[in-house]
């Protein structure tokens, strides 16, 4: 019966000791690789037209372990020349904080701010419509950055957009589809003056293998007679 109730005291040691040793890892320690992240991506769906219209998509997340700071982040996005925002929609928010967007009076620059942290695998995403001008350069790109206010977090992200035109993609002068508008024929001018001895050719070549016309010859012959008086002896 001794050695039945010695056994059971030892039993109930080493539970208690197993409790002791695996208690820390049950309640959830946090790992010591644990941090926030600071993500940012920006796309496009094809090109943008001049006087038209095209919509960047902007998404900001945290694909990290924890919260980012609980000051909030910060996204600003200043967009190149020819583009002009007309209008921003928040099309989704998971980070667990408001999230508010605005532009600048010009509407050339946006900024987005979360007003608490993002959580662990929380994002939002902004679409912003742009309107092209008609003079706008034929490739632009834009970059949007995000940081976290106070914790020192930073990420960027560029997209690089095409905006077709008559000078664009190998134009010549402004044709648009890069057409030679070769050959074109050579040109001959002459003139000649019978008083002056002078013969002057003119060849305006444009082009080589094109056919050489003469489209102007003048000839001008002059001759003046007067009769002098003569004395006689």
């Amino acid at each position: 019966m001794a050695i039945h109730t010695l056994r059971r005291r030892f039993a109930a040691v080493g539970t208690v000791l197993g409790l002791g040793v695996v208690l820390p890892f049950a309640v959830g320690v946090t790992p010591a690789y644990a941090q926030a992240q600071l993500s940012i991506t920006k796309t496009h769906v094809g090109d943008f037209p001049r006087g038209g219209q095209g919509i960047f998509t902007i998404t900001v997340s945290n694909p990290g372990d924890e919260p980012t700071n609980p000051a909030g982040t910060r996204m600003t996005d200043t967009f190149p020349a020819g583009l002009t925002a007309t209008s921003i929609e928040i099309t989704q928010n998971t980070t667990g904080s408001a999230v508010g967007c605005f532009l600048n009076d010009p509407r050339t620059r946006l900024e987005c701010e979360t007003t608490g942290p993002i959580d662990p695998g929380g994002a939002y995403t902004v679409e912003v419509t742009m309107s092209v001008a008609q003079d706008a350069p034929c490739t632009v790109t834009n970059t949007a950055t995000v940081i976290d206010i106070q914790g020192g977090l930073s990420a960027s992200a560029s997209d690089t957009v095409n905006i077709p035109g008559p000078n664009c993609n190998g134009g010549n002068g402004g044709n648009g589809g890069g057409v030679s508008i070769l050959p074109i024929n050579i040109i001959n001018n002459t003139n000649s003056n019978n008083i002056n001895n002078n013969t002057n050719n003119n060849k305006i070549i444009k082009s080589p293998g094109a056919s050489n016309n003469n489209i102007n010859t003048n000839t001008n012959t002059n001759t003046n007679s007067q009769n002098l008086p003569v004395n006689a002896p």
